[in-house]
Protein backbone atom coordinates (compact mmCIF):
# COMPACT_ATOMS: atom_id res chain seq x y z
CA UNK A 1 0.00 0.00 0.00
CA UNK A 2 2.84 2.31 0.85
CA UNK A 3 4.50 1.48 -2.48
CA UNK A 4 1.34 2.44 -4.35
CA UNK A 5 1.14 5.80 -2.55
CA UNK A 6 4.76 6.63 -3.34
CA UNK A 7 4.10 5.82 -7.01
CA UNK A 8 1.04 8.10 -7.05
CA UNK A 9 3.00 10.99 -5.50
CA UNK A 10 5.83 10.58 -8.01
CA UNK A 11 3.41 10.54 -10.92
CA UNK A 12 1.60 13.69 -9.59
CA UNK A 13 4.89 15.55 -9.21
CA UNK A 14 5.91 14.67 -12.73
CA UNK A 15 2.60 15.86 -14.16
CA UNK A 16 2.73 19.10 -12.09
CA UNK A 17 6.30 19.82 -13.17
CA UNK A 18 5.45 19.31 -16.81
CA UNK A 19 2.49 21.69 -16.44
CA UNK A 20 4.68 24.39 -14.85
CA UNK A 21 7.29 24.08 -17.59
CA UNK A 22 4.58 24.39 -20.19
CA UNK A 23 3.06 27.42 -18.42
CA UNK A 24 6.46 29.05 -18.14
CA UNK A 25 7.13 28.54 -21.81
CA UNK A 26 3.75 29.98 -22.65
CA UNK A 27 4.35 33.02 -20.41
CA UNK A 28 7.72 33.66 -22.02
CA UNK A 29 6.12 33.65 -25.40
CA UNK A 30 3.43 36.08 -24.16
CA UNK A 31 5.96 38.52 -22.63
CA UNK A 32 8.02 38.44 -25.80
CA UNK A 33 4.92 39.19 -27.84
CA UNK A 34 3.93 42.11 -25.51
CA UNK A 35 7.48 43.55 -25.61
CA UNK A 36 7.49 43.45 -29.35
CA UNK A 37 4.12 45.19 -29.60
CA UNK A 38 4.54 47.88 -26.84
CA UNK A 39 5.92 51.32 -27.74
CA UNK A 40 9.20 52.26 -26.09
CA UNK A 41 8.62 54.45 -22.99
CA UNK A 42 11.72 56.45 -22.00
CA UNK A 43 11.47 58.54 -18.82
CA UNK A 44 14.97 59.98 -19.13
CA UNK A 45 15.39 63.80 -19.14
CA UNK A 46 15.43 65.51 -22.53
CA UNK A 47 18.87 65.60 -24.10
CA UNK A 48 19.06 69.42 -23.97
CA UNK A 49 18.61 69.27 -20.18
CA UNK A 50 21.31 66.70 -19.49
CA UNK A 51 24.85 67.55 -18.43
CA UNK A 52 26.42 69.93 -20.89
CA UNK A 53 29.26 68.62 -23.02
CA UNK A 54 30.29 72.05 -24.28
CA UNK A 55 32.48 74.55 -22.46
CA UNK A 56 31.02 77.31 -24.66
CA UNK A 57 27.52 76.35 -23.61
CA UNK A 58 28.59 76.37 -19.95
CA UNK A 59 29.86 79.94 -20.25
CA UNK A 60 26.67 81.06 -21.97
CA UNK A 61 24.56 79.36 -19.28
CA UNK A 62 26.39 81.08 -16.46
CA UNK A 63 25.98 84.46 -18.11
CA UNK A 64 22.26 83.89 -18.53
CA UNK A 65 22.03 82.84 -14.89
CA UNK A 66 23.69 86.09 -13.85
CA UNK A 67 21.34 87.99 -16.17
CA UNK A 68 18.16 86.32 -14.92
CA UNK A 69 18.94 86.42 -11.22
CA UNK A 70 20.53 89.84 -11.59
CA UNK A 71 17.23 91.27 -12.84
CA UNK A 72 15.43 89.75 -9.87
CA UNK A 73 18.00 91.07 -7.41
CA UNK A 74 17.91 94.58 -8.89
CA UNK A 75 14.10 94.73 -8.84
CA UNK A 76 14.11 93.37 -5.30
CA UNK A 77 16.58 95.98 -4.06
CA UNK A 78 15.59 99.01 -6.14
CA UNK A 79 13.35 100.44 -3.37
CA UNK A 80 16.30 100.43 -0.96
CA UNK A 81 18.43 102.28 -3.54
CA UNK A 82 15.66 104.79 -4.09
CA UNK A 83 15.15 105.15 -0.33
CA UNK A 84 18.80 105.98 0.29
CA UNK A 85 19.00 108.38 -2.66
CA UNK A 86 15.81 110.21 -1.72
CA UNK A 87 16.83 110.42 1.94
CA UNK A 88 20.17 111.98 1.04
CA UNK A 89 18.58 114.23 -1.59
CA UNK A 90 15.96 115.60 0.78
CA UNK A 91 18.75 116.46 3.20
CA UNK A 92 20.53 118.45 0.50
CA UNK A 93 17.30 120.13 -0.65
CA UNK A 94 16.41 121.28 2.87
CA UNK A 95 19.90 122.73 3.37
CA UNK A 96 19.83 124.47 -0.02
CA UNK A 97 16.46 126.10 0.65
CA UNK A 98 17.67 127.30 4.06
CA UNK A 99 20.82 128.85 2.57
CA UNK A 100 18.71 130.71 0.00
CA UNK A 101 16.42 132.03 2.71
CA UNK A 102 13.42 130.12 1.35
CA UNK A 103 11.20 128.97 4.20
CA UNK A 104 9.44 126.13 2.38
CA UNK A 105 10.73 123.72 5.02
CA UNK A 106 10.35 123.97 8.79
CA UNK A 107 13.24 125.13 10.96
CA UNK A 108 14.06 121.48 11.65
CA UNK A 109 15.35 121.27 8.09
CA UNK A 110 17.74 124.23 8.25
CA UNK A 111 20.69 121.98 9.07
CA UNK A 112 19.39 119.32 6.73
CA UNK A 113 17.12 116.47 7.69
CA UNK A 114 18.33 114.28 10.55
CA UNK A 115 17.37 110.80 11.70
CA UNK A 116 14.14 110.65 13.72
CA UNK A 117 13.45 114.33 13.08
CA UNK A 118 10.22 115.52 11.45
CA UNK A 119 10.72 118.01 8.64
CA UNK A 120 7.57 119.89 7.65
CA UNK A 121 6.88 121.36 4.23
CA UNK A 122 5.12 124.64 5.00
CA UNK A 123 3.36 125.05 1.67
CA UNK A 124 1.33 123.12 -0.85
CA UNK A 125 3.38 121.37 -3.52
CA UNK A 126 4.32 123.40 -6.58
CA UNK A 127 6.37 122.68 -9.72
CA UNK A 128 9.34 124.42 -8.08
CA UNK A 129 9.52 121.79 -5.34
CA UNK A 130 10.93 119.02 -7.50
CA UNK A 131 10.54 116.01 -5.27
CA UNK A 132 9.70 113.75 -8.22
CA UNK A 133 7.24 111.66 -6.21
CA UNK A 134 3.91 112.62 -7.87
CA UNK A 135 3.01 114.87 -4.91
CA UNK A 136 -0.60 115.89 -4.43
CA UNK A 137 -1.69 119.51 -4.24
CA UNK A 138 -4.39 118.79 -1.67
CA UNK A 139 -2.38 118.24 1.50
CA UNK A 140 0.73 119.64 3.14
CA UNK A 141 3.44 117.10 3.83
CA UNK A 142 5.69 116.32 6.76
CA UNK A 143 8.15 113.43 6.87
CA UNK A 144 10.80 111.71 8.96
CA UNK A 145 13.39 109.04 8.32
CA UNK A 146 13.54 106.85 11.38
CA UNK A 147 16.47 104.87 12.77
CA UNK A 148 15.48 102.22 15.33
CA UNK A 149 18.72 100.31 15.79
CA UNK A 150 19.37 101.85 19.21
CA UNK A 151 15.86 102.14 20.60
CA UNK A 152 12.19 102.72 19.66
CA UNK A 153 10.89 106.08 18.52
CA UNK A 154 7.79 107.74 20.00
CA UNK A 155 5.50 109.70 17.66
CA UNK A 156 3.15 112.11 19.45
CA UNK A 157 0.00 112.72 17.40
CA UNK A 158 -2.35 115.64 18.19
CA UNK A 159 -6.14 115.65 18.17
CA UNK A 160 -7.32 116.66 14.67
CA UNK A 161 -11.04 116.34 14.15
CA UNK A 162 -11.82 119.17 11.72
CA UNK A 163 -10.00 117.82 8.66
CA UNK A 164 -8.51 114.74 7.03
CA UNK A 165 -4.98 113.66 7.92
CA UNK A 166 -2.89 110.51 7.77
CA UNK A 167 0.46 109.22 8.96
CA UNK A 168 1.74 106.59 6.52
CA UNK A 169 4.49 104.43 8.03
CA UNK A 170 6.68 102.41 5.65
CA UNK A 171 9.68 100.15 6.10
CA UNK A 172 13.08 100.59 4.48
CA UNK A 173 11.79 99.01 1.26
CA UNK A 174 8.97 101.58 1.11
CA UNK A 175 6.28 99.00 1.83
CA UNK A 176 3.39 100.05 4.06
CA UNK A 177 3.51 98.90 7.67
CA UNK A 178 0.78 100.90 9.42
CA UNK A 179 -1.39 104.02 9.37
CA UNK A 180 -2.49 106.61 11.90
CA UNK A 181 -5.10 109.26 11.23
CA UNK A 182 -8.68 110.05 10.32
CA UNK A 183 -9.44 106.60 8.91
CA UNK A 184 -7.00 104.29 10.65
CA UNK A 185 -7.21 105.51 14.27
CA UNK A 186 -10.36 107.64 14.13
CA UNK A 187 -8.19 110.77 14.49
CA UNK A 188 -7.33 109.73 18.03
CA UNK A 189 -4.50 111.64 19.68
CA UNK A 190 -1.85 109.60 21.40
CA UNK A 191 1.70 108.33 21.64
CA UNK A 192 2.58 105.70 19.09
CA UNK A 193 5.90 103.86 19.27
CA UNK A 194 7.86 102.58 16.28
CA UNK A 195 9.56 99.40 17.47
CA UNK A 196 12.37 97.84 15.45
CA UNK A 197 12.87 94.10 14.93
CA UNK A 198 15.63 93.68 17.53
CA UNK A 199 14.16 95.55 20.49
CA UNK A 200 12.84 93.70 23.53
CA UNK A 201 11.11 95.44 26.37
CA UNK A 202 7.81 96.73 27.68
CA UNK A 203 6.03 99.96 26.90
CA UNK A 204 3.85 102.06 29.22
CA UNK A 205 0.16 101.25 28.89
CA UNK A 206 -0.65 104.64 27.37
CA UNK A 207 1.65 103.98 24.40
CA UNK A 208 0.69 101.94 21.33
CA UNK A 209 3.41 99.83 19.72
CA UNK A 210 3.85 99.69 15.94
CA UNK A 211 6.28 96.93 15.02
CA UNK A 212 8.28 97.55 11.85
CA UNK A 213 10.43 94.90 10.13
CA UNK A 214 13.44 97.11 9.34
CA UNK A 215 15.73 99.30 11.44
CA UNK A 216 15.48 102.11 8.91
CA UNK A 217 12.35 103.52 7.33
CA UNK A 218 10.19 106.53 6.67
CA UNK A 219 6.85 108.03 7.56
CA UNK A 220 4.85 110.69 5.77
CA UNK A 221 2.21 112.97 7.29
CA UNK A 222 -0.48 114.46 5.04
CA UNK A 223 -2.87 117.14 6.33
CA UNK A 224 -5.69 118.44 4.15
CA UNK A 225 -5.52 122.12 3.18
CA UNK A 226 -8.65 124.08 2.29
CA UNK A 227 -6.93 126.53 -0.03
CA UNK A 228 -3.88 128.84 0.28
CA UNK A 229 -5.50 130.88 3.04
CA UNK A 230 -5.63 127.74 5.20
CA UNK A 231 -1.89 127.01 5.24
CA UNK A 232 -1.20 128.82 8.53
CA UNK A 233 -3.78 126.64 10.26
CA UNK A 234 -2.11 123.54 8.90
CA UNK A 235 1.34 124.72 9.95
CA UNK A 236 0.02 125.07 13.50
CA UNK A 237 -1.17 121.45 13.33
CA UNK A 238 2.11 120.24 11.85
CA UNK A 239 4.01 121.71 14.77
CA UNK A 240 2.02 119.56 17.19
CA UNK A 241 3.47 116.32 15.78
CA UNK A 242 6.60 115.34 17.68
CA UNK A 243 9.16 112.54 17.74
CA UNK A 244 11.43 111.54 20.65
CA UNK A 245 13.49 108.47 21.53
CA UNK A 246 11.66 106.20 23.95
CA UNK A 247 14.20 106.79 26.72
CA UNK A 248 13.72 110.56 26.46
CA UNK A 249 9.95 110.14 26.53
CA UNK A 250 10.33 108.14 29.74
CA UNK A 251 12.28 110.96 31.39
CA UNK A 252 15.77 109.54 31.02
CA UNK A 253 18.72 111.64 29.90
CA UNK A 254 19.60 110.98 26.29
CA UNK A 255 22.41 112.42 24.22
CA UNK A 256 21.07 112.97 20.74
CA UNK A 257 23.79 113.67 18.21
CA UNK A 258 23.06 115.13 14.81
CA UNK A 259 24.06 112.93 11.92
CA UNK A 260 23.62 113.73 8.26
CA UNK A 261 22.18 111.03 6.12
CA UNK A 262 24.97 109.08 4.43
CA UNK A 263 25.70 109.79 0.80
CA UNK A 264 25.07 106.66 -1.29
CA UNK A 265 28.37 105.15 -2.39
CA UNK A 266 27.88 104.67 -6.13
CA UNK A 267 31.50 103.82 -6.92
CA UNK A 268 32.93 100.43 -7.71
CA UNK A 269 32.09 97.44 -9.85
CA UNK A 270 28.48 96.25 -9.60
CA UNK A 271 27.86 98.96 -7.01
CA UNK A 272 24.08 98.58 -7.23
CA UNK A 273 24.27 94.99 -6.02
CA UNK A 274 26.75 95.90 -3.29
CA UNK A 275 24.42 98.59 -1.99
CA UNK A 276 21.47 96.20 -2.04
CA UNK A 277 23.46 93.73 0.04
CA UNK A 278 24.65 96.35 2.53
CA UNK A 279 21.15 97.70 3.06
CA UNK A 280 19.75 94.19 3.57
CA UNK A 281 22.47 93.39 6.10
CA UNK A 282 21.56 96.52 8.05
CA UNK A 283 17.88 95.67 7.70
CA UNK A 284 17.75 91.86 7.50
CA UNK A 285 14.52 90.17 6.38
CA UNK A 286 12.52 88.84 9.31
CA UNK A 287 10.22 86.18 7.86
CA UNK A 288 10.89 82.93 5.96
CA UNK A 289 9.03 84.37 2.96
CA UNK A 290 11.22 87.45 2.89
CA UNK A 291 14.42 85.41 3.32
CA UNK A 292 13.61 82.84 0.64
CA UNK A 293 14.75 84.84 -2.39
CA UNK A 294 18.22 85.29 -0.89
CA UNK A 295 18.95 81.60 -1.44
CA UNK A 296 18.91 82.31 -5.18
CA UNK A 297 20.95 85.49 -4.80
CA UNK A 298 23.82 83.38 -3.42
CA UNK A 299 24.66 82.51 -7.05
CA UNK A 300 25.45 86.23 -7.50
CA UNK A 301 27.75 86.46 -4.52
CA UNK A 302 25.00 88.22 -2.55
CA UNK A 303 24.66 87.20 1.07
CA UNK A 304 23.01 88.42 4.25
CA UNK A 305 26.13 87.75 6.33
CA UNK A 306 29.12 88.29 4.04
CA UNK A 307 30.49 91.37 2.31
CA UNK A 308 29.80 91.63 -1.40
CA UNK A 309 33.02 91.07 -3.37
CA UNK A 310 32.75 91.22 -7.18
CA UNK A 311 36.21 89.66 -7.45
CA UNK A 312 34.87 86.32 -6.22
CA UNK A 313 32.07 86.12 -8.80
CA UNK A 314 32.50 83.97 -11.90
CA UNK A 315 33.29 86.30 -14.85
CA UNK A 316 30.45 84.90 -16.94
CA UNK A 317 27.91 85.40 -14.16
CA UNK A 318 29.28 88.89 -13.67
CA UNK A 319 28.71 89.72 -17.34
CA UNK A 320 25.11 88.63 -16.98
CA UNK A 321 24.66 90.80 -13.88
CA UNK A 322 26.03 93.82 -15.71
CA UNK A 323 23.57 93.25 -18.56
CA UNK A 324 20.67 92.78 -16.19
CA UNK A 325 20.66 96.33 -14.83
CA UNK A 326 19.61 97.95 -18.10
CA UNK A 327 17.00 95.26 -18.73
CA UNK A 328 15.54 95.69 -15.24
CA UNK A 329 15.35 99.45 -15.76
CA UNK A 330 13.48 98.83 -19.02
CA UNK A 331 10.98 96.69 -17.12
CA UNK A 332 10.44 99.39 -14.48
CA UNK A 333 10.07 102.11 -17.13
CA UNK A 334 7.34 100.00 -18.75
CA UNK A 335 5.68 99.08 -15.48
CA UNK A 336 5.26 102.66 -14.28
CA UNK A 337 2.92 103.14 -17.25
CA UNK A 338 0.86 100.03 -16.49
CA UNK A 339 0.45 99.65 -12.75
CA UNK A 340 -2.16 97.13 -11.62
CA UNK A 341 -4.55 96.37 -14.47
CA UNK A 342 -6.08 98.48 -17.20
CA UNK A 343 -9.71 99.48 -16.85
CA UNK A 344 -11.92 99.41 -19.93
CA UNK A 345 -11.30 103.15 -20.20
CA UNK A 346 -7.49 102.85 -20.04
CA UNK A 347 -6.95 103.88 -16.41
CA UNK A 348 -4.48 101.90 -14.35
CA UNK A 349 -6.40 100.31 -11.49
CA UNK A 350 -4.51 99.13 -8.41
CA UNK A 351 -6.70 98.01 -5.53
CA UNK A 352 -3.78 96.62 -3.52
CA UNK A 353 -1.52 99.65 -3.18
CA UNK A 354 1.66 99.86 -1.15
CA UNK A 355 1.38 96.76 1.03
CA UNK A 356 3.36 94.67 -1.45
CA UNK A 357 4.23 91.46 0.43
CA UNK A 358 6.43 89.51 -2.04
CA UNK A 359 5.38 91.37 -5.20
CA UNK A 360 8.83 92.85 -5.76
CA UNK A 361 8.06 94.24 -9.22
CA UNK A 362 5.13 96.31 -7.92
CA UNK A 363 7.30 97.46 -5.02
CA UNK A 364 10.07 98.57 -7.37
CA UNK A 365 7.67 100.40 -9.64
CA UNK A 366 5.94 102.13 -6.73
CA UNK A 367 9.25 103.36 -5.35
CA UNK A 368 10.00 105.15 -8.62
CA UNK A 369 6.74 106.81 -9.55
CA UNK A 370 5.50 107.73 -6.08
CA UNK A 371 8.15 106.71 -3.52
CA UNK A 372 5.37 105.63 -1.14
CA UNK A 373 2.01 104.34 -2.35
CA UNK A 374 -1.16 104.41 -0.28
CA UNK A 375 -2.97 101.24 0.64
CA UNK A 376 -6.29 101.24 -1.20
CA UNK A 377 -8.40 101.68 1.93
CA UNK A 378 -6.63 104.98 2.62
CA UNK A 379 -6.57 106.28 -0.91
CA UNK A 380 -6.84 104.80 -4.38
CA UNK A 381 -4.76 106.39 -7.11
CA UNK A 382 -5.92 105.81 -10.66
CA UNK A 383 -3.42 107.03 -13.21
CA UNK A 384 -3.05 106.97 -16.95
CA UNK A 385 -0.78 108.06 -19.75
CA UNK A 386 -3.49 107.35 -22.34
CA UNK A 387 -6.85 108.56 -23.50
CA UNK A 388 -9.79 106.19 -23.76
CA UNK A 389 -8.64 104.95 -27.16
CA UNK A 390 -5.18 104.03 -25.92
CA UNK A 391 -3.33 106.97 -27.49
CA UNK A 392 -0.65 108.69 -25.40
CA UNK A 393 -1.71 111.88 -23.67
CA UNK A 394 0.05 114.91 -25.13
CA UNK A 395 -0.16 118.59 -24.29
CA UNK A 396 -0.71 119.47 -27.96
CA UNK A 397 -4.17 117.91 -27.69
CA UNK A 398 -7.32 118.89 -25.80
CA UNK A 399 -9.23 116.42 -23.63
CA UNK A 400 -12.30 116.16 -21.46
CA UNK A 401 -13.16 113.91 -18.51
CA UNK A 402 -16.90 113.57 -17.89
CA UNK A 403 -18.41 112.09 -14.71
CA UNK A 404 -22.10 111.22 -14.79
CA UNK A 405 -24.24 112.54 -11.93
CA UNK A 406 -24.68 109.01 -10.57
CA UNK A 407 -20.98 108.16 -10.67
CA UNK A 408 -19.01 111.04 -9.26
CA UNK A 409 -15.91 109.82 -7.36
CA UNK A 410 -17.25 108.03 -4.23
CA UNK A 411 -15.25 109.18 -1.21
CA UNK A 412 -15.56 109.87 2.51
CA UNK A 413 -12.70 112.40 2.44
CA UNK A 414 -11.95 114.09 -0.91
CA UNK A 415 -11.00 113.49 -4.53
CA UNK A 416 -8.82 115.34 -7.02
CA UNK A 417 -7.38 115.12 -10.53
CA UNK A 418 -3.73 116.13 -10.99
CA UNK A 419 -1.46 116.38 -14.03
CA UNK A 420 2.25 115.54 -14.04
CA UNK A 421 5.21 115.97 -16.34
CA UNK A 422 7.23 112.88 -17.24
CA UNK A 423 9.53 113.40 -14.21
CA UNK A 424 6.57 113.06 -11.79
CA UNK A 425 6.46 116.75 -10.92
CA UNK A 426 3.53 119.16 -11.13
CA UNK A 427 2.76 121.12 -14.32
CA UNK A 428 3.84 124.77 -14.39
CA UNK A 429 1.06 127.11 -15.55
CA UNK A 430 0.22 130.83 -15.25
CA UNK A 431 -2.96 130.14 -13.31
CA UNK A 432 -0.97 128.14 -10.72
CA UNK A 433 -3.63 125.47 -10.71
CA UNK A 434 -2.00 122.11 -10.17
CA UNK A 435 -5.06 120.00 -9.43
CA UNK A 436 -8.82 120.16 -9.61
CA UNK A 437 -11.37 118.36 -7.47
CA UNK A 438 -14.38 118.47 -5.19
CA UNK A 439 -12.85 121.30 -3.11
CA UNK A 440 -12.00 123.57 -6.07
CA UNK A 441 -14.01 126.76 -5.33
CA UNK A 442 -14.82 127.50 -8.97
CA UNK A 443 -15.93 123.97 -9.89
CA UNK A 444 -19.19 124.00 -11.85
CA UNK A 445 -21.47 121.02 -12.35
CA UNK A 446 -23.76 120.57 -15.34
CA UNK A 447 -27.53 121.07 -14.99
CA UNK A 448 -28.10 117.33 -14.66
CA UNK A 449 -25.55 117.07 -11.84
CA UNK A 450 -22.80 115.61 -14.02
CA UNK A 451 -19.32 117.09 -14.16
CA UNK A 452 -17.06 117.85 -17.14
CA UNK A 453 -13.38 118.68 -16.67
CA UNK A 454 -11.27 120.27 -19.42
CA UNK A 455 -7.69 119.01 -19.70
CA UNK A 456 -5.44 121.01 -22.03
CA UNK A 457 -2.46 123.36 -22.19
CA UNK A 458 -4.37 126.54 -23.08
CA UNK A 459 -7.47 127.92 -21.31
CA UNK A 460 -10.60 126.31 -22.81
CA UNK A 461 -13.27 128.31 -24.63
CA UNK A 462 -15.73 127.18 -21.94
CA UNK A 463 -13.76 129.14 -19.31
CA UNK A 464 -11.23 128.20 -16.64
CA UNK A 465 -13.60 127.06 -13.87
CA UNK A 466 -13.20 123.38 -14.71
CA UNK A 467 -9.77 123.56 -16.35
CA UNK A 468 -6.74 121.42 -15.50
CA UNK A 469 -3.61 122.75 -17.29
CA UNK A 470 -1.22 120.33 -19.05
CA UNK A 471 2.37 120.77 -20.33
CA UNK A 472 2.61 122.06 -23.89
CA UNK A 473 3.79 119.56 -26.47
CA UNK A 474 4.79 116.89 -23.95
CA UNK A 475 3.56 113.52 -22.87
CA UNK A 476 1.91 113.84 -19.48
CA UNK A 477 0.22 111.73 -16.87
CA UNK A 478 -3.04 112.10 -14.96
CA UNK A 479 -3.69 110.96 -11.39
CA UNK A 480 -7.26 110.59 -10.14
CA UNK A 481 -7.08 110.35 -6.34
CA UNK A 482 -9.92 109.16 -4.11
CA UNK A 483 -9.14 109.51 -0.40
CA UNK A 484 -11.02 107.25 1.99
CA UNK A 485 -12.83 105.68 -0.98
CA UNK A 486 -16.25 104.09 -0.58
CA UNK A 487 -16.99 100.49 -1.49
CA UNK A 488 -17.78 101.29 -5.13
CA UNK A 489 -14.20 102.42 -5.72
CA UNK A 490 -12.72 99.29 -4.19
CA UNK A 491 -14.36 96.70 -6.40
CA UNK A 492 -12.85 95.65 -9.72
CA UNK A 493 -16.26 95.51 -11.38
CA UNK A 494 -18.04 98.57 -10.00
CA UNK A 495 -14.97 100.79 -10.34
CA UNK A 496 -15.40 100.79 -14.12
CA UNK A 497 -18.34 103.15 -13.63
CA UNK A 498 -16.26 105.70 -11.73
CA UNK A 499 -13.25 106.02 -14.03
CA UNK A 500 -14.62 107.39 -17.31
CA UNK A 501 -12.40 107.67 -20.40
CA UNK A 502 -10.25 110.68 -21.10
CA UNK A 503 -11.70 111.87 -24.41
CA UNK A 504 -9.67 113.67 -27.06
CA UNK A 505 -11.67 116.65 -28.29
Amino acid sequence: MKTKNRFSQTLFAAVLGASMVAASASAGTSVARVNSEMPVVDLSPAKDLRASKSAERDERAKEELGYSLGMQAYLYGLPSLRFEEFRYGLNRMAKAYAKQGVDSFSASGEDGAQYNEIVHVHELSTPDLKLGVTPNNDTMYSSAFYQLRDEPLVITVPDIKDRYYSVQIVDGYLSNVAYLGTRATNAKAGRYVLVGPGWKGELPKDMTAIHVPTNEGFFAIRILVEGPEDTDNVIALQNQFMTRPLSAELGKKVFIHSQDFPKPNTKGELQEFRRIVEFAQNNPPQTPEAKAIWHSFAHLGMSLDKAFDPGTIDPAIKRGMQRSIKAAKDVVAWKVKYRGHKSNNMWNVDLVGGRYHQDYLARAEGSIQGLVVHSAAEGVYFHTYHDGKGESLNGDNKYTLHFSADHLPPVDAFWSLTGYTDDYNLVENPMQRYSIGDRTPSLKYNKDGSLTLYIQAEPPAEGTDNWLPTPKGEMFRLNLRMYMPKVGALNTESIEQYVPPVVKR
